[in-house]
């Protein structure tokens, strides 16, 4: 089964950048993630969705 929420350290394995642009990126308004206490973590379907918004305002912006 696989996992729906991803770290911040394999974020930014996912997204194939360093660890502390991940971190600018979580503390981003508007960027799903959810925070348990210190943890920081980013569920998978949200990021994707916040992948395609991102994607097509960038395009529009063209």
């Amino acid at each position: 089964m696989e996992k729906a929420t991803l770290s911040v350290d394999e974020l930014a394995q996912y997204l194939g950048i360093s660890r502390p642009k991940a971190y600018e990126l979580v503390h981003m308004a508007g960027f799903p993630k959810i925070s348990i206490g210190r943890r920081i973590i980013v569920p998978k379907e949200a990021l994707l969705a916040w992948m395609d918004r991102e994607a097509g305002t960038a395009a529009e912006m063209q």
